[in-house]
């Protein structure tokens, strides 16, 4: 079972669900015992995070027309890249009604630690 801070922080990313980069900014303001306490780095959840749900469409390797609509670009090939877009992760992919991806995905559990690991930084 997930802290009451993780799930915290999931309401504030749900309650900033506006697709818009500018709430982002609040979404990744977590409180600070919940990245103090976090094990979470890029290693151990985020690379096998995109590696399951995100690469498929989000990656440089992925030719356009095999994208599903992910914008060239906007790839999570490397840490530099996730934390880049780590804005419009937390935005698209965490929340009550997240949009990322399209198909379904991770379960519940998945996306409250994609949050905390986001919302801390999105750590190595």
């Amino acid at each position: 079972m997930r802290s009451s801070a993780s799930l915290a922080l999931v309401l504030i990313l749900a309650a900033c669900g506006q697709d818009t980069m500018a709430s982002g900014d609040d979404a990744l303001d977590p409180p600070p015992d919940v990245c103090e306490k976090s094990y979470l780095d890029y290693s151990n959840f985020g690379k096998p995070f995109a590696l399951d749900w995100c690469r498929g469409c989000h990656s440089s390797a992925v030719p356009a027309n095999m994208r599903q609509k992910a914008p060239v670009g906007v790839d999570f090939d490397t840490l530099a890249d996730v934390q880049h877009w780590r804005e419009r992760i937390a935005i698209r992919a965490t929340g009550a009604m997240p949009t990322m991806p399209p198909a379904g995905g991770p379960s519940e559990e998945e996306r409250v630690l994609l949050a905390e690991w986001i919302g801390c930084g999105a750590a190595k």
